[in-house]
């Protein structure tokens, strides 16, 4: 399994994952294709299950994502997810948010909820 690393662009995230087991997501996500963006990192996730690798580091910070991406990364969750309970790899995920952004902690209580996968929601400043 290679390295992927994409370039953020105005409405599409920075995206790195590691084979060694880091995935990081950083900028805005709202891009009009960003399907494809989204199925390339899930079977990058169900690649890496399917790797023998026991741990895999998730870290998302997104400052906005319209309502497309949010199905995308409903999805790249639930792969997450499935990852850790098929294949045994230990997810750790932590999604940070814009201290204050109300709307977004609340959608992603929601998401961590309706997903019935724990990762950790955390405020920060800013980042970027």
């Amino acid at each position: 399994m290679n390295q992927l690393e994409i370039p953020g662009k105005g409405a599409s995230p920075y995206v790195k994952f590691d084979p060694e087991g880091v995935l990081e997501i950083r900028g805005k996500s709202y891009d009009e294709d960003v399907v494809t963006l989204y199925n390339i990192l899930i079977q990058k996730v169900k690649d890496f299950g399917d790797s023998g690798k026991d741990f895999l580091s998730v870290y998302i910070y997104l400052k906005y994502f319209n309502t497309a991406s949010s199905k995308c990364l409903f999805n790249l969750i639930t792969a997450l997810k499935e990852i850790n309970e098929e294949k045994g790899v230990e997810v750790k995920m932590v999604w940070n948010f814009i201290e204050g952004d109300d709307a977004m902690e609340e959608e992603l209580e929601e998401m961590r909820e309706d997903t019935e996968f724990h990762f950790e929601i955390v405020p920060e400043k800013d980042f970027l």
